[in-house]
């Protein structure tokens, strides 16, 4: 064999090794898979993490992402005293403002930075109805609109490890729909359908088309998250249910997308749960059901960092003192709801 026949060959093989060592959102097998293929572990309010009752997550999301969840549902409003930044909120921010959205999209530009083997989505709920502007400039501002991918309404998803290569790895959805001047701020509900996401019933998981009203897509978020009513009148506060999370994550959730995978004929892409780290005395968790549906084999590693982390890696001294009130020495409250001004105060007892 000539000199450079053996160099070109030795140059194929040591390629062949090193693609075959390269993982895409942590696994070989999803190099060469779609987008659209693929369950993501997601989580809902993904911002909303401390110990108060209207955290949804027990940990923030650089450490989420850390964990492996490669999903995160983000809420934007402009809250009534900062009517000129965009923060993150669950619908109101007196029950729990996360503070600047910029301070979270700069953590998950850094982390995508650090990372370039993985691909992430973000699920906006924009009922505020913040102006598409205000997106670019928050992206802007945090570095992750160089990562956006763009996706015609229609068309075949790429594979993983071409969004990678490419580095345009960062999906991004929002509902309701942006005015469509960005690109990659895509209308949810033209690629995603959900089941149904106000559930208050640990026995109650459906698998039905919520939103958008009998409309299938070809992706699809499972919501399966519980959640219960403060108070029993029309000014009702929702109230995740962190008691019940070992249950929910574990048998619930791997039944629930099982039973979804075979009415849609297809697994769920997006797996949308609150309390994200918790899961059944049995090891199983999202992250096993997410791979078991992805025909992988889940690798158990120890999930958060050993302490509840309450900032959401946020700057914002608002958010600070909203989720670590007396330098988080206490971690006690009480919600009112006010119905005759239609407001929520949280007072620290």
């Amino acid at each position: 064999m000539k000199v450079t026949s053996i160099v070109a060959f030795s140059i194929t093989l040591l390629a062949s090794v090193v693609d075959s060592q390269k993982a895409c959102n942590g696994y070989a097998e999803f190099c060469d898979k779609l987008y659209s293929e693929i369950a993501y572990v997601t989580t809902h309010n993904s911002y909303a993490a401390g110990k108060q009752p209207a955290a949804n997550q027990n940990f923030n999301v650089s450490t989420q992402l850390k964990d492996g969840v490669r999903g995160l549902m983000l809420d934007s409003i402009y809250p009534d005293d900062n009517p000129n930044e965009m923060h993150l909120c669950h619908g109101n921010c007196r029950l729990f403002d996360a503070g600047s959205a910029v301070d979270t999209l700069t953590t998950i530009a850094g982390w995508l930075n650090e990372n370039p083997n993985e691909v992430v989505t973000i699920i906006w709920e924009n009922t505020a109805k913040v102006p598409t502007s205000a997106f670019n400039d928050v992206y802007t501002q945090s570095g992750l609109d160089k990562f956006g991918h763009v996706q015609g309404v229609g068309k075949g998803w790429p594979s993983l490890a071409k969004m990678i290569d490419s580095g345009k790895r960062l999906v991004n959805f929002i509902n309701p729909p942006s005015d469509g001047s960005i690109p990659w701020l895509m209308s949810e509900f033209d690629y995603v359908f959900e089941t149904p996401f106000e559930n208050e019933d640990p026995n109650g998981w459906q698998c039905t088309i919520d939103r958008p009203k009998g409309k299938e897509q070809p992706l699809y978020v499972l919501n399966h998250f519980l959640y219960n009513n403060f108070l029993p009148s029309d000014n009702q506060i929702q109230l995740p249910q962190p008691g019940l999370a070992n249950v929910t994550n574990s048998a619930s959730l791997a039944d629930h997308a099982k039973k979804c995978q075979q009415t849609f004929n297809k697994i769920p892409n997006f797996i949308a749960v609150d309390f994200y780290d918790k899961g059944g005395n049995d090891g199983q968790n999202v992250f096993s059901i997410a791979a078991d549906l992805n025909s992988v084999k889940y690798n158990q590693t120890p999930l958060g960092d050993g302490t509840t982390n309450n900032n959401n890696g946020s700057n914002n001294e608002k958010a600070k003192s909203a989720a670590q009130p007396n330098g988080g020495l206490r971690n006690v409250y009480t919600l009112i709801g006010l119905a005759s001004v239609g407001t929520y105060v949280m007072f620290v007892l």
